[in-house]
């Protein structure tokens, strides 16, 4: 009886040990993942795959939850939100959010209208950005600058200058395509 018990006991564990296999263990969330869904119009999907990586310093996924709540898509539309979250990327020296920090504060879309720190942003993000992307972020620049009151261009080049210094720029070929 006692075999039996032994053996019973050695076929449970057996059988426990073959259920955690490695291919049975859940996989980690990519953003790959999330842009799948976002791409197959699953954007609450999208929302889900992209929180975690936001929150834990992903700056695409923060740039990419930005575009979700500034779009409204699978989210209710809330520029604030949408502003928080672009600003996190930002401030890891991701050019497309600095764009549309820019453009936010042009218009004043879920932040303060702030023409000198909307030329920064833009300023900034046509130092990274190439091609199509530097072209809008050049001409938000100079739009921008049209606007500009008599202080706003000296508060602009201070507001680009600490911006360089608490973030630097990684270097780039100066050939734009």
């Amino acid at each position: 009886m006692a075999a039996r018990l032994v053996a019973l006991f050695l076929l449970f564990v057996a059988l426990d040990a073959g259920a955690q296999t490695p291919s049975a263990a859940p996989q980690a969330v990519t953003y790959e993942h999330g842009l799948k869904a976002y791409l197959e119009g699953d954007h609450a999907a999208a929302w889900f795959a992209w929180l975690g990586l936001a929150e834990a310093g992903d700056a695409e996924a923060q740039f990419s939850m930005g575009h979700l709540y500034r779009a409204g898509e699978g989210v209710p539309r809330d520029a604030a939100i949408a502003a928080d979250w672009f600003s996190r990327a930002a401030a890891q020296g991701h050019g497309h959010a600095m764009l549309n920090l820019a453009l936010m504060h042009e218009q004043g879309a879920g932040v303060p209208r702030d023409l000198a720190l909307a030329y920064a942003y833009a300023a900034r993000a046509g130092r990274i950005l190439e091609g199509e992307n530097f072209e809008r972020a050049r001409s938000a620049a100079a739009r921008i600058a049209l606007g500009f009151q008599p202080s706003d261009a000296e508060r602009a080049r201070r507001l680009l200058i600490e911006m360089d210094r608490r973030q630097p720029l990684p270097a780039r070929s100066p050939v734009r395509r």
